[in-house]
């Protein structure tokens, strides 16, 4: 084959799901050093979206090789080191065009990956520089608001209430993340009927009737309910190996409080950094969950085969980004929906389960711009349906594990700090450590929503949000009342 029809059989592997020739084939062209000019940004992507970082990494050295001084090309090889978590590196290969490319693109990108770091003044800095140049960056508003404090003899709080004229009438998908920005200018200032009529427009630009299927979401759980029930975990074995440093899983719904707890968590000195890894989504993708549901038909010795083909490929993801000698946080969200999965592949892990005050989850999900896309985040009737169907599959997971899931709640991790840390430590088999409530201090990665908030001390100013606009969540808890007593 060619260089370019292995590249080509490289995005048809990935598409049919069949990763493990996807990678093999990607570390294949790497290793015979293809001709593959442009292609490699593709191939990059490729090797992203199936968790193969270092690879990502090496193809993105190749496509930038071709012209090491575009700044186009430096800031997208810079993007690929910033999602498989080396900001250092990316900021570093952008920071020289500051010198002759100051534009938006690249006082963005810095913004952006300084805030990730805990770099706030620094993000800010560069951030509001984009925002008087190119006014109508959307997601520049966006990011700079995430670690603002606007007030209202703020000119940043000037300049983004003149600037709703501009964006009033562009209906564009692409304007809404200034919406939500201008929506948590108006929260800071106390407006927050103002600010959830903004949020509401952010929201309706995003929102359609695709961007969550109730009735799909129900019928994955019911499956996932149906077949993994006691008598499959029974059937089941467990891998015999304990892992010496295994993962401390966090479920719970997003805006929660998993951000929160991983990073107070990472704080410890024994335990490393984490976030939401996709790993074991990578390391059950050829599977599939079809097959993962009825795994309970297969003999035991092919089980303990394809557990330790997940264990294993789960550890070589690892051990691209984090030290196998420490602990690692991994609060990914469709871990919920992996539990049964985990007690078996990962039998000395810890899981965590934490909850929140449902009106002020779903006012919280309400007002955020997801990075990465959850469409039932922009309709409160469907933040009902997918918490309500979340939350059905987790009450089923304890009933079958038990005192496997510690279960705590975001309102006691907030007002009751230490007592509940160390509940959490306690489940992991570690001693508590007074330093973890400094966990605002450390530059540790954050690629959440909660970057800005998780730089702060523990305040209980996020408790009972939701009372100021609760006459405006009525379609939430009405459609969520009805599910539960249905």
């Amino acid at each position: 084959m060619t260089d370019l029809e292995l590249a080509n059989s490289v995005l048809k592997d990935v598409k049919n799901q069949q990763r493990t020739n996807a990678a093999t084939t990607i570390k294949a062209l790497l290793a015979k050093n293809a001709v593959l000019k442009d292609n490699w940004g593709a191939i990059t992507r490729l090797a992203i979206s199936i968790g193969e970082y270092e690879n990502a990494v090496n193809c993105s050295k190749k496509y930038l090789a071709i012209a090491p001084n575009e700044p186009k090309r430096i800031i997208q090889c810079a993007a690929i080191l910033a999602e498989c978590r080396e900001i250092t590196a990316a900021i570093e290969l952008v920071t020289p065009l500051l010198k002759e490319k100051n534009t938006p693109d690249v006082l963005h990108f810095l913004g952006t990956t300084h805030s990730q770091i805990g770099n706030i003044e620094l993000a800010k800095k560069y951030l509001v520089e984009v925002v008087k140049v190119a006014p109508k960056s959307a997601i520049s508003w966006l990011t700079l608001a995430a670690i603002h404090p606007f007030s209202e003899n703020d000119e940043l709080y000037a300049q983004i209430t003149l600037m709703q004229k501009q964006f009033a009438n562009d209906q564009s998908t692409h304007n809404a993340p200034f919406w939500f920005a201008l929506g948590k200018a108006s929260l800071d200032v106390k407006d927050d009927q103002q600010a959830f009529a903004y949020f509401s427009r952010g929201c309706g630009l995003m929102h359609n009737d695709k961007s969550y299927l109730p009735k799909q979401h129900s019928n994955f759980i019911d499956d996932i309910i149906t077949h993994q029930n006691a008598e499959y975990l029974a059937k089941l074995p467990s891998l015999d190996e304990p892992d010496i440093c295994p993962p401390v899983f966090i479920i719970g719904l997003p805006r929660s409080g998993t951000t929160l707890l991983q990073q107070m968590l990472s704080a410890h000195s024994t335990i490393d950094q984490g976030g939401e890894l996709k790993y074991l989504s990578y390391s059950t993708a050829e599977i599939g969950q079809s097959k993962l549901n009825k795994l309970a038909d297969k003999e035991s010795a092919d089980n303990l085969a394809v557990f330790q083909k997940i264990h294993s490929d789960y550890q070589r993801l690892r051990a691209q980004q984090f030290s196998l000698d420490k602990p690692i946080v991994d609060k990914t969200l469709s871990l919920n929906h992996h539990l049964g999965l985990i007690s078996k592949v990962f039998p000395s892990a810890a899981i965590i389960r934490i909850t929140r005050n449902p009106a002020d989850n779903a006012w919280s999900c309400f007002r955020n711009f997801f990075n990465q896309g959850i469409g039932w985040s922009y309709n409160l009737e469907n933040i009902a349906e997918f918490f309500h169907h979340e939350n059905r599959l987790a009450k089923h997971w304890q009933s079958l594990l038990g005192n496997r899931v510690l279960e705590i709640s975001y309102e006691d991790l907030i007002n009751k700090p230490e007592a509940t840390l160390k509940r959490c430590l306690h489940h992991m088999g570690l001693a508590y450590e007074a330093e973890i409530l400094s966990f605002y201090k450390n530059n540790s990665l954050v690629q959440t929503a909660s970057v800005g908030q998780v730089r702060k001390p523990i305040n209980q100013a996020s408790i009972n949000t939701h009372l100021s606009v609760q006459g405006n969540l009525t379609a939430f808890s009405t459609r969520l009342q009805k599910l539960e007593s249905a």
